[in-house]
């Protein structure tokens, strides 16, 4: 069983059809319920594999714990947890609020803390793994998304903590940092007033998708991290940018 967090659209609705299509058994964990219920049905539908939907609130603490304990009280076990709800907000650093800091952590941080927390019992039992998603951001810097960039290196730290901590017992922890992605969260964000045009280029070197990858272009790397093949794999960010960090 595995459970997918911001598995309406995105990577996380590619990743959870990709394992879907190599025979995974899911659940949906998205704060957009028609959406998550959509892409259940559809799995439903084309791979004839079990998903549920279920609707939590990111930025919600309880909730986060709360949806945990839903998805193990219907389906008693879980094998895999990927980490994928997050959001993205541009603006000058200057003009960031305290508001706006506390809801990129709760949302792409504390939401990972909570949710990991409460599985970690149900994972050991199936000596299972959790793949987080990180980002490119959090290895190079970016120019007006610090509180984003700061969260998502604290994924990454989180990540090899509890990868070292966890080992004994068989229990595995990586990251994948994307780079620029297609999705409804980076394609949607505002502009940012007033910014240098130079420090907004950032997009993949490989091949044709100059503007960024599809969510698709991600999905192996999930499965793959997710699966016995990557047995040894532990403690590891995974980047797939295009070569957008090469230098």
């Amino acid at each position: 069983m595995v459970l997918v967090t911001g598995a309406a659209s995105g990577i996380g609705r590619a990743t959870a059809l990709r394992l879907a299509a190599e025979g995974g058994s899911l659940i949906l964990a998205d704060s957009n319920e028609g959406g998550a219920a959509e892409v259940a049905v559809g799995i439903a539908e084309t791979f004839h594999r079990p998903a549920q939907a279920i609707p939590y609130d990111a930025a919600d603490t309880v909730a986060c714990r709360r949806m945990v304990d839903r998805a193990l009280a219907v389906h008693g076990r879980l094998d895999v947890l990927i980490n994928n709800a997050g959001i993205y907000r541009r603006g000058h650093f200057a003009k960031t609020s305290a508001e706006d800091w506390a809801m990129m952590m709760r949302v792409n941080l504390d939401s990972v803390f909570h949710i990991t927390q409460q599985a970690v019992p149900a994972l050991l039992e199936m000596r299972g793994n959790v793949v987080s998603t990180a980002s490119t951001a959090a290895l190079t810097g970016i120019a007006y998304a610090v509180p984003y960039a700061a969260a998502k290196a604290g994924v990454i730290a989180m990540t090899k903590s509890l990868a070292t901590e966890y080992a004994p017992f068989g229990l595995r922890f990586n990251a994948i940092c994307p780079g620029r992605v297609l999705t409804n969260v980076s394609v949607g964000v505002a502009a940012v007033a007033e910014a240098d045009p130079a420090l907004l280029v950032r997009g993949p070197r490989l091949g044709t998708k100059l503007a960024g990858a599809d969510p698709e272009d991600l999905a192996g790397a999930y499965a793959y991290l997710a699966s016995d093949d990557a047995a040894f794999v532990t403690g590891s960010v995974l980047t797939v940018d295009g070569g957008l960090t090469v230098g």
